[in-house]
């Protein structure tokens, strides 16, 4: 009984003394995962109808003409939220600033799509960095995430099923022609033989990268691809 009050009485002074402020705003009304209602407002999700493979808003039910006429090697790629304001704020910090605090947020965002969509693996794989922009960096974003949508899903993250076999130029700035090219044959994979596999990633751009890692997976076995993000540029 005494364990029990104390923990409430903690609770209560660090609510009082210290209370939660939205990450992004510093705002301290409906703070939830670092985030407050204001912001969280702010933060959309891909319109619907969105194609059934690709997840691109596309004004009509079904599967997309892009994806009809090639298709991709994923089966689904979903994603949470437009990559625009407090989304794009927060996930700029979160990958470029080291503001890691962001990760259980984002991995929210994605749980609760997945769940929504019915969606599920056997393993949860992410987006690998080339070791040189991960000593850099000294974290793997996409791993992060990784691992608290783990817990939310009760999945496995497996690690080093995907490898990156060379250093690219970054995407961000690349034509979408250049894009595709920057990552060709660059992704390695191993150990996925018959197995559904989610690859998460923290924005989905023209989807070069969820197509290049879903092709190498599919080539080494995997009998479903699906690939999640928290966010999702839209042009």
């Amino acid at each position: 009984m005494f364990a029990v009050f104390e923990t409430a009485l903690f609770t209560f002074l660090r609510e009082s003394l210290l209370p939660s402020r939205c990450l992004i705003c510093a705002g301290g009304r409906e703070v939830e995962n670092g985030v407050c209602g204001v912001c969280r407002a702010g933060m959309h999700p891909v319109p619907e109808p969105v194609c059934g493979v690709c997840g691109s808003p596309v004004g009509t039910p079904g599967t997309c003409l892009q994806c009809r006429l090639s298709p991709p090697a994923f089966d689904r790629c979903v994603s949470a939220c437009l990559f625009e304001g407090p989304v794009r704020e927060v996930i700029h910090r979160f990958k470029y600033g080291r503001q890691t605090v962001y990760k259980k947020f984002l991995a929210r965002l994605i749980y609760a799509l997945v769940s929504e969509k019915g969606l599920t693996a056997d393993i949860l794989v992410p987006v690998p960095l080339h070791w040189s922009r991960l000593a850099a960096r000294g974290y793997n974003q996409s791993s992060l995430i990784a691992q608290e949508l783990s817990r939310y899903m009760k999945t496995d993250v497996r690690y080093g099923i995907i490898s990156k076999a060379g250093k690219t130029p970054n995407q961000v700035g690349l034509s979408k022609r250049d894009r595709g090219s920057n990552l060709r044959r660059v992704f390695r994979a191993s150990a996925v033989a018959g197995k559904t596999v989610m690859v998460v990633d923290d924005v989905v751009t023209t989807g070069g990268t969820a197509r290049e890692i879903s092709r190498t997976l599919k080539d080494a076995g995997a009998a479903k691809v699906i690939f999640v993000s928290a966010g999702r540029a839209v042009s």
